[in-house]
């Protein structure tokens, strides 16, 4: 399958060219514990990175600090060229995020008027929100379920139209917090293949998620992370954990994103976000922790 949509980089973004992330000695503290300890990663544009851990070990603070819901407290974070501090609102055009959460969806309208609804504050226009859904409806395998309301939709359902959502802009650098959690092996392949395609059109993209077999052979690299520090982990399934802290090499990951907060950019006549069962992910801090390390390579 390959992708209707071209990724767009920004002329006026500034960093390495050749890297969709690069983190420098990012440090996170959260109700005095030290979340991120000076973490160090890279990610090169047009690869697909695994992050896999235990609950508690980091993974969705240093996504949310990438998605610059969270700021570092010392340290930089450069997300396609861009600051993810003093350049926030440039990052947050350049990607795509889905939180590991189904309350960043609205539950009282359907799927299709959800994606109408975010397209409408990414700026862009009815051609390319009716396109681009349509298209994400069907190769996600929506097409069934797409005018129910999402209150009515299964947690597989729900976590597709995440990654529906993540998509639509056709973001340069994507992010997917446990997309997989609920989902079935049909809705796995079709997150997996929509995904790589993308990746193959040129997009960044890191995905947190357990070692399945689906998407440990597509894996440019895979991280493990433990007790603060990020392992290396074999593509073939075993559990490497060897691998020490530092600056991650050519083949780094990570990925960062995250549309417009529905909160503050909410269209005319939009639904108000006021239920705990239709507000859209905030910027909640979460408190988790980890480090850098050397990826492994995609075995040929």
């Amino acid at each position: 399958m390959m992708g209707r949509h071209a990724v767009e980089w920004s002329r006026t973004s500034v960093g390495p060219s050749d890297m969709g992330i690069a983190v420098r000695a990012v440090t996170k503290e959260l109700k005095g514990r030290l979340i991120l300890d000076r973490v160090d990663l890279e990610v090169p544009r047009g690869t697909l990175a695994v992050l896999e851990g235990s609950n508690g070990t980091g993974k969705t603070t240093l996504i949310r600090t990438l998605a610059t819901v969270v700021a570092p407290d010392s340290g930089t974070a450069v997300v396609n060229g861009f600051d993810v501090v003093n350049q926030s609102l440039e990052v947050r055009r350049s990607i795509g995020v889905s939180f590991a959460n189904d309350r960043s969806l609205y539950w009282r309208i359907n799927a299709f008027e959800n994606l109408e609804l975010f397209g409408k504050i990414a700026g862009l226009s009815k051609a390319a929100i009716s396109g681009r859904s349509a298209d994400l409806v069907e190769q996600l395998r929506l097409g069934g379920v797409a005018t129910l309301q999402v209150s009515r939709l299964s947690t597989g359902q729900r976590q597709r139209l995440m990654v529906a959502r993540a998509l639509l802009t056709d973001p340069a650098v994507i992010l997917l917090d446990e997309p997989f959690r609920g989902i079935d092996e049909e809705g796995l392949h079709s997150i997996v293949e929509l995904v790589t395609d993308r990746v193959a059109n040129g997009a960044t993209a890191l995905i947190v998620a357990p070692l399945i077999d689906a998407i440990v052979p597509v894996a440019d690299a895979i991280y493990r992370i433990r007790e603060g520090a990020i392992r290396q982990a074999a593509t073939d399934g075993s559990s490497g954990t060897s691998g020490s802290t530092g600056s991650t090499g050519p083949t780094g990951s990570a990925g960062g994103l995250a549309p417009p907060d529905p909160l503050s950019a909410r269209p005319a006549g939009a639904p108000s976000p006021g239920q705990p069962d239709i507000v859209p992910e905030g910027p909640a801090a979460s408190g988790q922790r980890p480090d850098a390390g050397e990826p492994l390579r995609r075995q040929s």
